[in-house]
């Protein structure tokens, strides 16, 4: 059984970008760097469709992300000459109380 690499990584979030990949889907960049090891992150969030939710949902986290400390899960990472580039599989504020929506369990 093959399994995935994955890291959780948790800093100051430097950057928050919204954008759209060529197909439009929203995408979501989040440059941080990590608390642990002081290591510059780039992690990349694609959203599975372009509906206008969707964008509004991008968006809304790129906004709320900027300027706090934010907790990723991330998997696939490249090691780049001076940054992380990996895929986000989780992000989230630390200070935020659990889901109770039934639609995300």
């Amino acid at each position: 059984m093959t399994g995935a690499l994955q890291l959780r990584i948790r800093g100051p979030v430097t950057s928050a970008i919204c954008g759209t990949t060529r197909a439009g889907l929203p995408v979501l960049d989040v440059h941080l760097t990590d608390s642990e090891s002081g290591q510059h992150v780039v992690a990349r969030h694609v959203y599975p469709n372009g509906s206008p939710a969707s964008h509004f949902a991008a968006n809304a986290l790129a906004r709320s992300l900027r300027g706090q400390v934010a907790e990723l899960d991330a998997t696939n990472p490249r090691f780049r000459a001076r940054r992380l580039d990996c895929d986000a599989a989780h992000i989230g504020l630390p200070y935020q109380a659990p889901s109770t929506r039934k639609d995300l369990e």
